[in-house]
């Protein structure tokens, strides 16, 4: 019998850079998936101008517990401008014409996209969208007001992503670590969605809203929901985000 988890570690040890695609030579993957020809992607509000209420650190982290069930909510598009940046955007170094992201990655590869289910934003119809960190600009990759439940059968969290304002989907694109870090670039992408999912539940606490996060699920059928490429995409992890109080 094999062991995959023994396996995994064994082959993705720190490499040998002389294999690795990048010293190779081998055309650099593109930073971001493109835009679809014909899609026209939607500016969000500027990060920089949305007013957000101070929270300590310690609060925010003593703030999160597991989340049983969301009270009906939803979220303006600051507040959604302001999680997807604290989470996947970009910011410039001073002094540097260098952009860098807001959660670590080795090698600043940043081989993972945001994708997220609308549930109740403020003109945003429901359905599932993907970030583009570069502009800082969402894109519609399709609309249908079922995509709650969905996504909510094909994460078996059927009530908590029913009644969520959002649920964030992670999804890998391994190449983008693998061309610079060899096989070690697969360990990178796990790691880096715990980075992205600490900072959303760190962003959301700020907002009066708290996260539920979600390793169980389909692959095969959230990968369908998103449309994701099977052969260069892997679904990693979800969160669902709402508040435990009803809107007023």
């Amino acid at each position: 019998m094999t062991n995959p988890g023994k396996e995994f570690m064994e082959k993705t040890r720190y490499p040998d850079y002389s294999t690795v695609d990048m010293i190779l030579r081998v055309p650099e993957p593109p930073p971001e998936l493109p835009v679809p020809k014909g899609t026209k992607p939607i500016k969000l509000p500027n990060p920089n101008r949305i007013r957000i209420p101070d929270m300590p650190v310690r609060e925010a982290l003593e703030s999160w517990e597991p989340v049983g069930f969301f009270s009906r909510s939803s979220l303006t598009m600051k507040e959604l401008s302001y999680l997807l940046w604290c989470t996947q955007g970009e910011r410039k170094l001073e002094g540097s014409l260098t952009n860098i992201r807001n959660v670590p990655s080795s090698g600043e590869r940043h081989p993972i996209d945001t994708y997220f289910m609308v549930g109740e934003i403020e003109d945003l119809p429901t359905g599932i969208y993907r970030y583009l960190p570069g502009t800082h600009r969402i894109m519609a990759i399709r609309e249908d007001s079922d995509l709650p439940f969905s996504m909510g059968t094909a994460s078996m969290n059927f009530k908590v992503i029913t009644r969520a304002a959002v649920t964030f989907l992670w999804a890998a694109s391994p190449y983008r670590s693998v061309w610079a870090l060899g096989n070690r670039g697969y360990r990178s992408i796990f790691i880096e969605a715990g980075h992205i999912c600490q900072a959303l539940i760190m962003a959301s606490a700020c907002i009066g809203c708290r996260v539920h996060p979600i390793d169980l699920f389909h692959d095969q059928m959230m990968a369908q929901l998103a449309g994701l490429d099977p052969e260069s995409q892997w679904p990693l992890y979800i969160a669902a985000v709402g508040r435990i109080e009803p809107d007023r």
